[in-house]
């Protein structure tokens, strides 16, 4: 996906959701392809299928709000951002939050607010 082959990423995902069906990163995975495809319901779908097997799973709270706020769903995009925040606020700030390369909690936390405040 990071190099612009987006249907060969997308067509990897499906192949790891259907081996390990309950794996939130494999839908994570699969919704950042639909989203660079711009094809955003089915983004917000994988997204929540992500959030529904790990309820903490910060960077899909993220997506959601950042898809919401998109498509101009202010109130669900504070809702998912909201979400995100309080999951983060029971990290130290330098733990390193799953499937983000490495971004700390603090620094995530930094990313959300910036976002919501240029809402």
């Amino acid at each position: 996906a990071n190099e612009g082959k987006l249907a060969e990423a997308l067509s990897w995902a499906h192949r790891w959701i259907e081996a390990h069906k309950l794996d939130p990163a494999a839908y994570y995975m699969r919704a950042v392809v639909l989203s660079e495809q711009d094809r955003v319901d089915e983004a917000r779908r994988s997204f929540q299928q992500a959030v529904y097997l790990e309820p903490d799973f910060v960077l899909a709270h993220f997506a959601l709000g950042t898809l919401a706020r998109r498509v101009g769903r202010d109130d669900e995009a504070d809702r998912h951002y909201a979400n995100a925040l309080r999951i983060l606020a029971r990290l130290e700030p330098d733990h390193v939050v799953p499937e983000s390369d490495g971004l700390t909690a603090a620094r995530m936390t930094e990313t959300i607010l910036a976002q919501a405040r240029h809402a």
